[in-house]
């Protein structure tokens, strides 16, 4: 039986979990860092396979100039090692009638694209003159915002597929304001999104840094974030290691850490839990029972990744594009297909390349549970009929993800703002369940952490 004092305790070695312990270390905190699981990095983790390149998690990063993880990378010195996705990156496609059409990336591809019909896209343009609701509802879903600003064209074969793929969702089940709330702010702001979205490109200075231009990974992978996190952290942070429970004291924190077979006791002055909601949920059930149920409500999508390998040759569409959403008035059985080697280089063995394809979701969350032959059947059917590819793959992979993505359902806020107003003094949370679901916002939730706790004043 062993003990130790910090200023800090992070339970969960993810993305968010990494920068808050990071956050606190570089401003001088003495903190420790523990994961469940054998690796740090959450689901962001790069495998190479076969000569293949899997990420089983973000294939990429897109970052805003006023991200911390921007800073981060020049902190951790790789920011020069960034690799643009190039032009692949600047094209997406959506299944139209079991073809796949590029995404309009401009106005003139916009006024020109087979996705909208003439009257949805005079509906679009019409969007300039529909007026703020004067009774507005509480909430509104996805859904419901779009197809009264844009119409329903817009809402199913643009909103629709996007919500797919950064959500696994379905739009009538998300929050607008919870899940977009910058497009909600338009309206209240300037009326109309279109108008806002010039006002702000006129008022927008150019970035300054390359890497907020595109997206962008690294040579080995998205996990190599994680590892240089991990590697400043250094014996701070540590795996397999799991909390059996923690109790309130007068100074902080009691917790209890089950350890190579040894039980552990750590007082921390903070505690930060840096896990998926239910996990949060589980260890506040007698800590914080109002906080626990909050947090129990928030519903995650189960998620299935099937990668394939393919000989170029078999393959005959071009994968010239970032990858492919499909939309649910397509009736298919994935939600879209990632063209993983167009993107970045190595990601594939030479005439080889490599599709990443998305099964369940919201939309048939069961499917993400499939037995691995039903799955790979119902894969390799709707990717032969989609790319148009011939033969079997020769290379294979699932990943599962029983929480993959959670959901900012309505009442998403509200309820948020309860657990915050439930959790006790000195605990934080962190993830990606709070406010934005991206690589770059869950790494933000941990360095907000990180800063309530700089904020608290010294014991």
């Amino acid at each position: 039986m062993s003990s130790l004092d910090v200023d800090a305790l992070v339970v969960g070695g993810g993305i968010a979990g990494l920068a808050c312990a990071s956050h606190l270390k570089r401003h001088g905190l003495n903190i420790r860092l523990f994961e469940r699981h054998d690796h740090l990095g959450g689901v962001i983790r790069s495998l190479r396979e076969g000569g293949y390149l899997i990420e089983t998690g973000p294939n990429s990063l897109y970052l805003r100039p006023e991200d911390p993880l921007l800073e981060y990378l020049s902190f951790l010195s790789i920011a020069d090692q960034a690799k643009s996705a190039g032009e692949a990156g600047k094209k997406r496609f959506v299944l139209q009638n079991g073809k796949p059409v590029p995404f309009p990336m401009s106005i003139k591809e916009g006024l020109t694209t087979p996705l909208l019909s003439l009257k949805g896209k005079i509906r679009l343009l019409g969007e300039l003159w529909v007026q703020p609701l004067e009774d507005a509802p509480d909430e509104e879903s996805v859904s419901e915002f779009v197809t009264r600003r844009f119409g329903p064209e817009f809402l199913n074969y643009f909103i629709d597929p996007f919500v797919k793929g950064v959500y696994a969702s379905k739009p009538d089940l998300l929050s607008m304001s919870a899940t977009f709330p910058r497009l909600a702010a338009m309206e209240d702001r300037y009326g109309s999104i279109i108008k806002g979205g010039f006002a702000l490109k006129r008022g927008a200075s150019s970035p300054q840094n390359s890497l907020t231009k595109t997206i962008f990974s690294f040579p080995g992978g998205m996990g190599f974030i994680p590892k240089s996190l991990a590697a400043y952290l250094d014996t701070d942070a540590g795996t397999n290691a799991e909390v059996i429970g923690f109790t309130k004291t007068d100074s902080g924190y009691l917790v209890s850490l089950l350890f190579e077979e040894e039980m552990y006791y750590i007082k921390a002055r903070h505690l930060v839990l840096a896990t998926s909601a239910s996990h949060s949920a589980e260890m506040l059930s007698d800590l914080s029972p109002e906080a626990s149920r909050a947090l129990s409500e928030i519903p995650y999508a189960p998620v299935a990744v099937v990668y394939m390998g393919f000989h170029r040759k078999n393959v005959s569409h071009p994968l010239d594009g970032f990858g492919l959403l499909v939309p649910e008035l397509e009736k298919r059985k994935i939600l879209g297909i990632l063209f993983s080697s167009s993107l970045f280089p190595e990601r594939a063995p030479e005439d080889h390349v490599l599709l990443t394809v998305f099964v369940g979701g919201m939309q048939n969350p069961k499917l993400a549970f499939s037995f691995d032959e039903d799955l790979l059947e119902i894969v390799q059917e709707e990717v032969r009929s989609i790319l148009g590819t011939s033969g079997l793959p020769d290379f294979l992979r699932i990943q599962r993800w029983e929480e993959a993505i959670p959901q900012y359902t309505k009442g998403h806020l509200e309820r948020i703002e309860r657990i915050r107003q439930a959790l006790p003094d000195n605990l934080h949370l962190a993830g990606s369940f709070l406010e934005g679901v991206s690589v770059a916002q869950t790494f933000t939730s941990g360095i907000d952490a990180a800063k309530e706790i700089l904020h608290y004043p010294p014991p």
